[in-house]
């Protein structure tokens, strides 16, 4: 979509430098067709109501910020599913990864979502954790460029380009410092804000973009390209996941397995019911064009970045350490085991599904 003038500098500011939003009763306010999951949610209301009056159990959660492709959890949140559980969860954003570990082990969070990597960096210094879920099983991150003629099938191909990406010690800048090398390249890597990379791109301070979803789509939809994808490169790769401490897993574990049975159930309603995950996500981004919406919750699931269950698979898991040991965060982490606890997500995948009803 074409703008002019200081209205397009407007919205795309807008739209880069993501307002924090949050939403109460979002599905009554929902205008398209979401029939079958209205129909879902209607059937189970007896369910819902005995919970509530049964009283709800308030939790916190903390999160880097509301960051689109962290969909399952507010699909989670939005669409009731958490309700569902008995829970009344309250986010909070920290800003980063390793502050919103920190704002678990302190007890400021029940819970975290961020790179779940950060629990064996923190393990080897002596303050344990778990990853209990799978939020983001991908590394959702796309090269965007404005030149036509940069095209990158493989590391090597980077050669002469420079490329924006958060600060260290992101994952997308480690991740990308890491194809470089690959490459058997120099890191030619810009460091940016998060909201501004595709700033310096229009401003041809450099030459690709590693962006997040909606902004990728949003790049595309006004006349950008995909240089390359480091999902397809890296394949599954545990980016994002659900964590906690082992103390709180030990002493709750109920409530463990009721924010993990929510978490599935989102990622089923987003593949099973696109147009009702697209519809929640609208109302929670609220300045994304609903075309933009509508292209990145499409990639995101065709890319595999949002997962069919929230269980950690090893090789994911694996291929995050690598790339933690190879940034020199940590030396000598621990078998899979030692940080991952499946057991929450294997439950849910057996008991917590969505299933889009039959209209009567």
């Amino acid at each position: 979509m074409a703008h002019n003038g200081d209205e397009t500098k407007a919205k795309e500011t807008k739209l880069i430098n993501k307002t924090w939003v949050k939403v109460v009763g979002v599905l009554a306010l929902i205008a398209i067709p979401v029939s079958s999951f209205l129909l879902w949610r209607n059937q189970n209301a007896g369910i819902w109501q005995d919970q509530n009056t049964g009283g709800i159990q308030k939790i916190t959660i903390a999160q880097f910020g509301d960051v689109f492709i962290y969909a399952p959890l507010y699909i989670a949140i939005d669409a009731g599913f958490f309700q569902k559980q008995g829970l009344d969860v309250s986010l909070i954003s920290t800003g980063g990864d390793e502050k919103t570990w920190a704002a678990v082990i302190s007890g400021n969070a029940s819970f975290g979502v961020a790179d779940p990597t950060f629990v064996a960096v923190s393990e080897s210094r002596g303050q344990p954790g778990r990853v209990i879920g799978n939020i983001v099983n991908g590394v959702p991150f796309w090269g965007v460029t404005l030149n036509p003629k940069i095209k990158v099938s493989k590391p090597q191909d980077l050669n002469g380009y420079s490329v924006a990406t958060f600060p260290a010690p992101s994952t997308a800048y480690t991740l990308q410092r890491q194809m470089f090398i690959d490459g058997g390249l120099k890191p030619n890597i810009r460091e940016t804000a998060f909201g501004t990379l595709l700033t310096a791109l229009k401003a041809k301070q450099v030459d690709i973009a590693l962006e997040l979803e909606p902004n990728v789509s949003q790049s595309v939809l006004g006349g950008a390209k995909i240089a390359y994808s480091l999902a397809s490169l890296y394949g599954d790769f545990a980016l994002t996941g659900l964590t906690a401490t082992p103390e709180s897993l030990k002493e709750k574990p109920e409530l463990a397995q009721k924010v993990v049975c929510g978490i599935q159930m989102s990622l089923d309603l987003a593949r099973k019911e696109p147009k009702s995950a697209l519809a929640i996500l609208q109302k929670r981004f609220p300045e994304v064009d609903p075309k933009v919406a509508e292209e990145a919750l499409k990639r995101l699931v065709n890319e595999k970045i949002i997962p069919a269950n929230a269980i950690t698979q090893q090789t994911a898991w694996d291929k995050a350490i690598k790339l933690r040991v190879q940034a020199g965060d940590i030396k000598n982490p621990k078998p899979f085991g030692e940080y991952v606890d499946n057991t929450f997500a294997e439950k849910a995948e057996k008991d917590c599904r969505y299933s889009p009803p039959s209209n009567p």
